[in-house]
């Protein structure tokens, strides 16, 4: 039983209910009439011989979480994953109003991923990312006993591309189910000592292709592709069953990863970013402050502002890996707004003042139509607002001042 079971059943039965009511239900698996029902569900959703439903995860956007099988405990998605699961975390995460998350690549057996200097890798069909969002009672003491599951996300490579599908947990927290509407989830957490309300969003689908999607070159159409398994986000060490080893070396000896280098120490690799880093940025130098910025605003924003996101016409390019000095402009600095009216501010970035930098006012609301990221949040990061300030308070002594 969980810690903090009465805590998750209270807000569970408020909060799931009225979801599922709300959103009108999921979507079914595929129906194979020649499929016996042994599951939950129907068709091939509810065959149960063998780890990992792999027919489903293919073919198929089941009901439950639990008809797919990815894990030893269908009520823990958190940990013990079946078949070729491997848990992975980045250097610094996206933010998402102060939950934890749980990561899981699953592979299928005898194929590998592509490796990639700067996108995210090329998996191969049939491999799924889980992503598991939960939210702890304190901020201060995180992990699945001291936490209430919220929503689980999976990506699923299908022939046809990457298939999105949002899962949210029911109220006694035995399974989660498919909602392709998304929902709202009423959620409390202490962070810092102050009690939270947090009126938690999970994505619908066609929420989740705006932020995934990518135009690989100009004349095609928009696809869908993850966001967090990139070189310069995974080169890192985690703490394995078998105990603490390089990310993108593990994935090499379990066999899900080619092409690699050999040398982790070249990779360009995003500085690790975490919420009591804010109390120490006072002492960084401007080089470090560059980088953990510019880290920042490459997970929580770059996915849209580059030239092949669906921000692509703002002008704010802000992948880790172009150089500042050299691409201000695509860096906001003195750039007025081009998909946004600004309001009383005038640049995207105002070196030495993030008072009227309109890259710090979105990150600093909440307020619909100003606020940035625009979905994937309901409160302001105080953490990540903190390291922008610095950032542009005093992480840019070279950048030009603005003129009127």
């Amino acid at each position: 039983m969980h810690f903090l079971k009465t805590y998750r059943g209270a807000l569970g039965a408020l909060a799931c209910a009225a979801v599922l009511s709300a959103c009108g239900g999921g979507g079914s698996g595929d129906d194979d009439s020649a499929m016996p029902e042994t599951g939950k569900e129907t068709g091939v959703c509810g065959q149960l011989a063998g780890d990992i439903n792999q027919s489903a995860l293919e073919t198929a956007d089941c009901q439950y979480l639990s008809s797919y099988r990815l894990f030893g405990d269908e009520t823990n998605p958190t940990t013990a994953p079946n078949g070729t699961g491997i848990p992975y975390d980045l250097t610094t995460p996206l933010f998402t109003d102060y939950s934890s998350k749980y990561r899981f690549v699953f592979v299928p057996e005898g194929k590998q991923a592509q490796y990639s200097e700067k996108e995210a890798f090329d998996f191969p069909v049939g491999t799924v990312i889980s992503k598991t969002f939960s939210m702890p009672a304190d901020t201060a003491f995180r992990g699945f006993k001291n936490e209430r599951l919220i929503e689980t996300r999976l990506m699923i490579r299908r022939a046809d591309g990457w298939a999105t599908l949002p899962y949210i947990w029911n109220d006694d927290f035995s399974d989660a189910t498919l909602q392709i509407a998304g929902g709202a989830v009423p959620v409390t957490t202490v962070h810092n000592g102050n009690q939270m309300e947090i009126n938690y969003r999970v994505p619908d689908k066609t929420q989740c292709k705006q932020c995934h999607q990518v135009k690989v070159a100009s004349e095609s159409a928009s696809e869908i592709s993850p966001i967090g398994p990139k070189a310069r986000l995974l080169n890192r060490n985690f703490n394995y069953p078998s105990g603490e080893e390089n990310q993108l070396s593990h994935w090499e000896a379990a066999g899900i990863l080619d092409g690699a280098p050999a040398d982790k120490f070249g990779i360009d690799t995003i500085p690790a970013y975490t919420d009591a880093d804010a109390s120490l940025l006072s002492g960084k130098s401007d080089t470090e402050l560059m980088a953990l910025a510019k880290g920042y605003l490459d997970i929580n924003c770059s996915h849209c502002h580059r030239p092949e996101g669906g921000a692509s016409n703002t002008g704010l390019h802000l992948e880790y890996w172009r150089e500042f000095a050299a691409n201000l402009s695509h860096h906001g600095v003195c750039k007025k707004p081009v998909a946004y009216g600004g309001g009383s501010l005038s640049y995207d970035v105002v070196p030495g003042d993030a008072e009227n930098s309109i890259i710090h006012f979105r990150m600093n609301t909440t307020k619909p139509g100003d606020k940035m990221p625009e979905i994937g949040r309901t409160s302001v990061h105080e953490e990540g607002v903190e390291l922008i300030s610095e950032w542009i308070n005093r992480g840019m002594p070279s950048a030009p001042a603005c003129t009127p």
